[in-house]
């Protein structure tokens, strides 16, 4: 089995949930995604004979950029305003709709999947042998930013999701996998 040279032609799924909820689908409100991945970065210090040190410094965060078109505040859908301003137990789910804004900050696991398998319809799904893929998990995450913007006469929402390199106890929130096709690429379990 082999990769291809690159991945495009949309075949990107995201799946975002917040923590004990499901997994809902934005890849159909999404064209652009952008993952600053934290910089393992280090300060040099001088000694008095010439000489330098490396002192590391700790791993900053990631950060995860979407640029979309989500149309409602349905949070069954790609709705980012009540993600961002509310937690799921407080989530509008009568129409009409309608959220203000609060202080309650929810956690998210936002799953990133390239494959060129079109049978798999979920970024957290299985892909299944015989099948190339490549996935980013980020758990732990806060939606930080939405910023809507009407330009060219076309709603379009650029949003952030950011999350620690580590949780408290160092243990990771990142987790990138991979399959050539060889064997399947097995489904992520639910965000609890």
């Amino acid at each position: 089995m082999a990769f291809p040279d690159l991945w495009g032609e949309g075949t990107a799924l995201i799946a975002v949930a917040a923590k004990g909820g499901n997994d809902v689908e934005f890849s159909s409100a999404i064209n652009t995604i952008d993952i600053d991945m934290g910089d393992k970065d280090f300060d040099i210090i001088a000694l008095v004979r010439g000489g330098r040190l490396e002192k590391p410094l700790p791993e900053a965060e990631t950060v995860i950029t979407f640029e979309g078109y989500p149309v409602n505040l349905d949070t069954t859908s790609t709705d980012v305003i009540q993600r961002f301003f509310t937690k799921s137990a407080s989530w509008d789910t009568t129409e009409p709709l309608s959220v203000s804004n609060t202080r309650n900050r929810e956690n998210f696991r936002v799953v990133i999947l390239w494959t060129e398998d079109t049978s798999v319809t979920s970024a957290a799904a299985q892909v299944p042998s015989g099948s190339e893929a490549l996935r980013a998990i980020f758990i732990n995450c806060r939606l930080i930013s939405v910023k809507p913007t009407f330009t060219d006469n076309e709603l379009k929402f650029t949003f952030k999701f950011k999350c620690a390199p580590y949780q408290k106890d160092g243990s990771s929130n990142i987790t990138w996998e991979s399959s050539d096709g060889s064997n399947a690429l097995s489904a992520v379990g639910s965000y609890s």
